[in-house]
């Protein structure tokens, strides 16, 4: 779930941008519970708000966000952390089941947390509550049919502030483990460069 702070970072600029910017945003950073990618793939076609298809190459998350124009893009932010976390937990294949649902659910929103995308005092209520969906929601949005009690689940504060320089320091570094690889050497390399980064 590290990665999906990308997703993160993005879907507050979706919801910053307005409605028109959260129908062509295609979300990524999943990753499963062995910690592979996970790729995301924008289908306006899909009659689904987000779902996975499994291929032979592995899952694959499809969200379109016109497949519910009247939720809230915090609403379509969490439903794609659901799904998500589905796969971080290692449930993505499973028959959805209410209690894994609810896991997912409380995953999801940590994430969202952990972003700051919920931070202000009121937020998770204010998400709850728009989690209300009909019959004919639900089918486009990943079930089983449930309720939301949000209030529940562990609460997660945002990360702290990052450094930029830093942060850059530690990208450079794994732009080179990208490019040298995963060979014990490159990974050496990459443990070595990252410790030289200071804080």
């Amino acid at each position: 779930m590290k990665s999906l702070f990308s997703f993160l970072a993005a879907a507050w600029l979706m919801v910053l941008g307005g409605p028109v910017a959260a129908q062509d945003l295609t979300f990524r950073g999943c990753t499963d519970v062995s910690g592979r990618a996970v790729p995301s793939r924008l289908d306006v076609e899909s009659p689904y708000l987000v779902t996975t298809q499994m291929h032979r190459s592995g899952p694959e998350i499809v969200y379109n966000p016109r497949a519910l124009p009247d939720v809230t893009d915090a609403v379509r932010a969490f439903l794609y952390a659901h799904e998500c976390a589905r796969h971080s937990l290692g449930i993505a294949r499973d028959v959805p089941a209410v209690d894994t649902a609810q896991r997912a659910d409380c995953e999801g929103l940590a994430s969202l947390q952990r972003s700051g995308m919920l931070a202000a005092p009121g937020d998770v209520l204010a998400l709850q509550s728009s989690l209300v969906f009909s019959p004919a929601q639900w089918a486009r949005v990943p079930g089983p049919a449930r309720g939301f009690d949000l209030t529940h689940c562990p609460t997660r504060r945002a990360a702290a502030p990052s450094d930029p320089a830093w942060n850059r320091c530690v990208h450079r570094c794994g732009d080179r483990l990208f490019h040298c690889g995963r060979s014990d050497s490159c990974m050496a390399a990459y443990n070595s460069c990252q410790t030289a980064c200071s804080r």
